[in-house]
């Protein structure tokens, strides 16, 4: 587009630059344009969380907008959360929670924020849409869609009861189990409460046990023995990162 007044003509180039020059001179001038370009990218796209656990997003923001303050901020796009509030104001949501640890860089820059599923978000896989926009100058925006599957798994204890004469082994059968989905290594501790601790000494084995997309649950054994008395034995399974950790409880007598 050209545009002639006073004996000055402006030149819109390609890259959105206006360059000035006389009629009379071939001098070009750069002048600077409102409008601008935005390249956003998340950072991982595709990504899964377990109920009580928590994962985190990165986000990069280049722009040609020079000083311009770019906005930033995710939400979940499908399927809709459904959120309920009490009469004292509290709510709750079926959906991730998102948290953001910024809002907005000047020019070019990067943030995060994380995604953390509570017992109450539903299994299944969330579309989450960041957009960042410029806030300086309207109206230049762009949106990026990352997938965020809500997973979990489940521990179980087998028989929960078990009496055994002095000198004998006690056993149960300790079971974890995928749900929609869940990968990864399990890790586990067997305690028993301090009171009693000495009384009693188990073992549970195989431990670390590996779910993947094909092996969905597996199976250990817990042995104890010890002297004769009422003992409860606590098994916690956590992922490698410690959260969230599931537990199952087994009543050990020993006459």
């Amino acid at each position: 587009m050209k545009i002639s007044q006073r004996g000055i003509s402006l030149m819109l180039l390609m890259g959105g630059v206006f360059f000035l020059s006389s009629v009379e001179a071939a001098t070009s001038y750069p002048i600077a344009v409102a409008g601008c370009g935005i390249q956003l990218t998340v950072s991982p796209t595709s990504t899964s969380v377990a109920r009580g656990a928590s994962v985190a997003f990165n986000i990069s923001i280049k722009s040609s907008c020079g000083t311009d303050h770019i906005g930033w901020g995710p939400a979940v796009t499908s399927p809709t959360p459904t959120v309920k509030c009490d009469k004292k104001g509290v709510c709750t949501t079926d959906g991730p929670v998102l948290q953001q640890s910024t809002y907005h860089v000047i020019g070019s820059g990067g943030g995060s924020f994380t995604a953390a599923a509570t017992n109450a978000t539903l299994l299944t896989t969330w579309t989450i849409t960041v957009t960042a926009s410029d806030v300086t100058h309207c109206c230049t925006s762009r949106s990026e869609n990352v997938l965020l599957t809500t997973d979990d798994f489940l521990l179980a204890a087998s028989p929960k009861s078990v009496t055994v004469p002095a000198g004998q082994t006690a056993q149960s059968t300790i079971t974890v189990s995928s749900v929609n989905g869940f990968t990864g290594t399990i890790y586990y501790t067997t305690n028993t409460p301090s009171a009693i601790t000495t009384g009693i000494s188990c073992n549970l084995q195989p431990d670390p046990v590996t779910l993947t997309a094909t092996v969905t649950s597996i199976s250990s054994t817990l042995s104890c023995s010890g002297t004769p008395g009422s003992y409860t034995v606590v098994t916690d399974a956590s992922p490698y990162n410690g959260s969230p950790v599931r537990s199952a409880s087994v009543s050990i007598t020993i006459t």
